[in-house]
């Protein structure tokens, strides 16, 4: 019987110790990768602005591009009510900010996003219009990219 619960007693030894040092470990990494990538993202605030600022762009110059594939295609209208809709949805996510930090690009952008995205939107939309617009939106879109990678 006292093997039994010399045994026992062990065991119970040996899974509490294991399962303290277990935890510890794996939060110190952790916090360490935390605390590394907190410190290596953002040494000011305005940076981490611009690079969402220039990720929101990259996303909305992507979607003009699969509109524009889109329209060289002569895809169906319901694949060109859908990438305009998502353009839409990809520019609203950025728009008050490239309004307030490029107030000139924005307006240039302006010009021809939002003919763009309404003749999207359209049941017959006029494509040459659409090509027109989205190589003019692509442009402007490029141009406020370089602004915001040169501020």
């Amino acid at each position: 019987m006292r093997r039994y619960y010399a045994l026992s007693f062990i065991l119970v030894l040996g899974l509490i110790l294991g399962a303290c040092g277990t935890p510890d470990s794996q939060d110190s990494n952790g916090n360490e990768e935390k605390s590394g990538e907190t410190s290596g993202k953002n040494n000011d605030g305005d940076e981490g602005k611009d690079s969402e600022l220039a990720n929101g762009t990259d996303t909305v110059i992507n979607s003009v591009e699969q509109l524009d594939a889109s329209l060289e295609d002569s895809a169906d209208v319901s694949t060109i009510n859908e990438k305009g809709k998502t353009l839409e949805e990809d520019w609203d996510k950025i728009e008050k900010k490239v309004e307030k930090q490029f107030p000139d690009q924005y307006t240039k952008i302006e010009e021809s996003l939002y003919p763009l995205i309404d003749e999207a939107k359209k049941d017959k939309p006029d494509l040459e219009k659409m090509k027109e617009w989205t190589q003019s939106t692509l442009e402007s879109l490029n141009e406020l990219k370089q602004n915001i990678e040169t501020q």
